[in-house]
């Protein structure tokens, strides 16, 4: 997955982003963290760990624990800046540095848990000077195990700040003066400074800061790539639990690169009230064009980009298309699918990206074949179909014009169609209702993605309308395979 998350994501003024899903920023072993706009590397010390837990974070466990950025890394002087963070916190008695930029000395500033018993505010707080500071907490008590994206916004010019939970915001406070925060003190995520007893106890799966945001982005990047994490903590009162699967329709495979998938949204546990929801399942894309947005309330799967064709890049979407004649592979989006393959030979396609599986393949030679990324699989959807059963959002095999073997470029696992090998005229769709990406072609132009869909699933008897309405092994199903508009109405 790659820093260019799709159309909805803020990039005016992003200057740093670390996202532990992403491999190319954590692989999941090592001991850096690398930042995907610029390569800067932060260093993991003491016992910090990856999860898979919500597609990648690191957990933080003692005073030991932290990622220590340069000096020169979110260094904004007197210009307003906006650090975003998705975390969950498993442990909440006195207080917890998310992130510090302090050396002991002015200017410095921090963003921090306090609270007891399992529960507490978040603070924004920075130093000027002796005379000059803001402190600013949340309206939001945090609870321990609940998944949270904030956006804490600092302007140290007018010495205000402001906090966003969950894209909403709290207002803020306007401290004494204004002035400065540049310092080239090491930033610490997780802790204050190193072997500090103040340390975050619990997983940070992204972080991203911005010089000058727009006050739309906070809301905007909720929507966009938050939809990896639970959207409320479970603890709110009045809400039913769902289990909730949503993939964009795959993106058309073109002449050499084959489809992007669709993105893919799991959610295990999905909190609504009773009332009714729109849904949308996306289409498919057909040759050379990518698949349509599926969505299930605000929460929207992303098209898979199309394939590359005669010399052009993959198109960007949930999954990225892959390229053609040594043309760049389209981007995925964050916590929904990955990256198109590269294409470096001249005769072969890369292939579509996965679903949140894995990265389309990029084929090393001119007699190398390119596969699609892999989908992800959902032992609890397996009842629903897929290809094969359980598997979602394969990407597209790419097309291949010299391979020795006579062997085609194969669909990835979850419904990506295969390539076309010179004439072969073996190509082939990606399978409806998987968000798989359509193989690439070779004297076509290359096949259709596979249509999107949307499941819902909980335990008991039906409590909700909408749907192809099934009951299995004390569960109750309603999928949703008909492109178009319909509605999931909660009793």
């Amino acid at each position: 997955m790659g820093f260019n998350n799709g159309p909805k994501l803020v990039t005016t003024g992003l200057d740093l982003l670390v996202d532990a899903a992403d491999p190319s920023s954590y692989p999941g072993s090592g001991t850096v963290w690398t930042d995907l706009r610029s390569g800067t590397t932060g260093s993991l010390t003491g016992s910090v760990s990856y999860t898979s837990e919500y597609y990648g974070g690191l957990t933080f466990t003692d005073s030991s624990s932290a990622v220590i950025f340069p000096g020169l890394t979110a260094n904004y002087g007197t210009g307003s800046f906006t650090v975003e963070m998705a975390f969950k916190p498993d442990y909440i008695e006195g207080r917890h540095y998310l992130m510090s930029k302090n050396s002991g000395s002015f200017p410095n500033w921090a963003i921090y848990l306090s609270g007891s018993s399992g529960q507490g505010k978040l603070w924004s707080e920075f130093n000027i000077d002796a005379s000059v500071s803001c402190s600013y907490s949340s309206s939001t008590v945090f609870q321990t195990g609940s998944v949270y994206q904030v956006d804490v916004r600092i302007l140290p010019g007018v010495s205000a700040s402001g906090i966003y939970v969950n894209g909403a915001t709290e207002s803020g406070t306007i401290g004494n003066g204004g002035g400065s925060l540049t310092s080239t003190s090491s930033l610490f995520v997780g802790n204050y400074s190193q072997n500090n007893t103040q340390n975050f106890s619990g997983s940070i799966y992204t972080i991203k800061s911005y010089l000058n945001a727009s006050v739309e982005q906070p809301v905007i990047n909720y929507n966009a790539t938050a939809t990896r994490l639970s959207r409320i903590p479970a603890s709110d009162t009045g809400k039913k639990q769902f289990e909730v699967l949503v993939v964009g329709g795959g993106g058309g495979g073109a002449r050499y690169g084959g489809g992007g998938a669709g993105g893919l949204l799991y959610f295990n546990n999905y909190p609504m009230q009773s009332g009714r929801y729109t849904i949308t399942v996306g289409n498919r894309g057909n040759a050379e064009t990518s698949g349509q947005n599926t969505t299930f309330g605000v929460d929207v799967a992303y098209g898979g980009g199309n394939g590359g064709s005669g010399g052009g890049n993959g198109g960007s979407g949930g999954s990225g298309g892959g390229g053609s004649l040594t043309s760049a592979g389209g981007s995925g989006t964050i916590g929904q699918g990955n990256n198109g393959g590269i294409n470096s030979s001249g005769g072969n396609g890369g292939g579509g990206g996965g679903g949140a599986g894995t990265a389309g393949v990029s084929p090393a030679n001119l007699t190398t074949r390119a596969n699609g990324g892999s989908g992800s699989y959902i032992a609890s959807f397996a009842t629903i179909g897929g290809s094969p059963a359980g598997w979602f959002a394969g990407g597209g095999g790419a097309g291949s014009q010299y391979p020795s073997n006579g062997l085609y470029g194969s669909g990835g696992i979850g419904g990506g169609g295969n390539g076309e090998y010179h004439f072969g005229k073996n190509g082939s769709t990606g399978s409806a209702n998987t968000g798989g990406g359509g193989g690439g072609g070779y004297s076509d132009r290359g096949y259709g993605g596979g249509s999107g869909i949307v499941a819902v699933r909980y335990s008991g008897a039906p409590i909700a309308l909408g749907g192809e309405i099934t009951q299995s092994a004390g569960y109750t199903y309603h999928v949703f395979r008909t492109v178009g508009t319909s509605s999931f109405t909660i009793f």
